[in-house]
């Protein structure tokens, strides 16, 4: 006899149905290069935690540009502070939340040269904590004005009765260096970012 109890199936499985992924009369022409998933939840995890990272060190950059920029007025410790924040989230901890098994997920915005260029991908974020340093340390030194120091005004001024002057020095190689973490960002992403897909 019939029965209904056949009728329904119920999947407790990934949830992984995608347009391109999902559909079996359209696959990559070579899947090998494709690491296995990780479940749903790691996938999304690891996701949220690096565009969480990635949004933090684009602030960061954003503020550091408009410190030096003049926008706010220059803050030396917190310019320093922001460039080490970025150094401190790049490299191995910039890393570890791109396990290929996670690039994969349908919110990611990592593209599928990721695969087979991991390599790359470890040497950018080595650079890119090497460039916050360096700008860092930049950022650290106070020349004079033989040196070739560039003055900024600085964000909270100077009291009239302490006698400091209302302008920092800054090395004029500051802006070099601000430049080269920005293009080590920009070159990562011209291969490794892209759409959500």
């Amino acid at each position: 006899p019939f029965s209904l109890a056949n009728a329904f199936t119920f999947d407790f499985g990934d949830n992984d149905y995608h347009p391109y992924w999902g559909n079996p009369y359209f696959r990559p022409v070579t899947p090998y290069y494709y690491m296995p998933q990780l479940p749903m939840y790691d996938r999304s995890t690891l996701v949220r935690r690096r565009q969480e990272q990635m949004g933090n060190n684009a602030d960061a950059m954003g503020e550091i540009r408009e410190l030096l920029y003049g926008r706010y007025g220059f803050d030396r410790g917190e310019a320093i502070k922001l460039a080490k924040k970025i150094e401190l989230t790049s490299g191995r901890a910039l890393t570890q939340n791109f396990h290929p098994g996670a690039v994969r997920d349908m919110n990611s915005h990592t593209t599928p040269t990721y695969w087979g260029n991991e390599e790359t991908f470890r040497a950018n974020a080595q650079a890119l904590a090497q460039a916050a340093r360096e700008l860092a340390q930049e950022l650290e030194k106070t020349p004079t004005a033989e040196e070739g120091a560039v003055f900024l005004k600085k964000r909270w001024p100077a009291s009239k009765n302490d006698g400091e002057d209302d302008r920092a020095a800054v090395s004029a190689s500051v802006w070099d260096k601000y430049n080269n973490l920005s293009s080590t960002c920009n070159s990562c992403h011209q291969s490794f970012r892209g759409p959500s897909w």
